[in-house]
């Protein structure tokens, strides 16, 4: 009975933080999402349909599945899968792509690259490279890193559900892998705009895709809420989502 109530008081501080966010996917279908090629708006469910309250991407059309609203200051978490090829034997070989945008410009006034992607930073989601940061385009104003090592640690095989979690802060973000931070980005000239998921030619699924916007007061400062603790040479920081203020 005492580890039981160890374990409740454990869990009640994430059970807590979870309340906090709000679904982005209603796991029925795509409403408040818009599915973009290039500069022209298509029809989503060329390239995305829903399945047992998982979101599917169907690989019948480059694009990126966008949020009907634009974010700035916010935590978003998600799980995502690619669907394992039976003849799959070594998954540093598997090649399966997509990945989050975040800050996403106007096409029609900012243009695409590589092809039909918008100006945005790519959270990337192929799976040997998962949360590694790419500009776009490649010379976007910022500054990124990542730690291959912590990456490989925590990645899951092929086939099976990873989660993973962006906080973003005026125009820098982390990504934690599984719980564990594998990269993040500064200084980014871009600092507001929809969120979207990539379908790029493999069968990548996602489900629970929730997120956390930060308030804003009314000065216009951001309103954090987390826990106190101690942070550099004794310091004491408010850590959100694993991120020191």
């Amino acid at each position: 009975m005492v580890k039981t109530a160890l374990l409740m008081l454990l869990m009640a501080p994430c059970q807590d933080a979870e309340k906090e966010f709000t679904p982005l996917f209603n796991g029925k279908d795509l409403t408040g999402w818009t599915f973009m090629s290039g500069t022209k708006k298509e029809d989503p469910a060329q390239a995305f349909s829903v399945k047992d309250g998982v979101l599917v991407c169907t690989m019948k059309l480059s694009g990126s599945l966008q949020t009907e609203k634009s974010y700035r200051n916010f935590t978003i978490r998600y799980d995502w899968t690619f669907k394992r090829p039976e003849n799959l034997k070594d998954d540093a070989g598997y090649g399966g792509n997509s990945g989050c945008l975040v800050f996403i410009a106007d096409p029609a006034k900012h243009g695409t690259y590589f092809g039909c992607w918008p100006k945005s930073v790519e959270v990337q989601g192929m799976h040997r490279d998962h949360g590694q940061i790419l500009p776009i385009p490649r010379e976007l104003k910022m500054k990124c890193g990542e730690d291959a090592e912590a990456r490989k640690k925590v990645l899951k095989p092929v086939g099976e559900w990873s989660s993973t979690e962006v906080i973003v802060k005026d125009g820098s973000g982390t990504v934690n892998l599984n719980g564990v931070k594998v990269a993040w980005w500064s200084d980014c000239e871009l600092t507001e705009g929809p969120i979207a998921f990539q379908s790029e030619g493999a069968e990548v699924q996602y489900r629970n895709i929730r997120i956390k916007e930060e308030k804003m007061t009314a000065g216009g400062a951001t309103e954090l809420s987390g826990t106190l603790e101690a942070g550099p040479e004794g310091s004491l920081c408010l850590k959100v989502g694993g991120v020191c203020y």
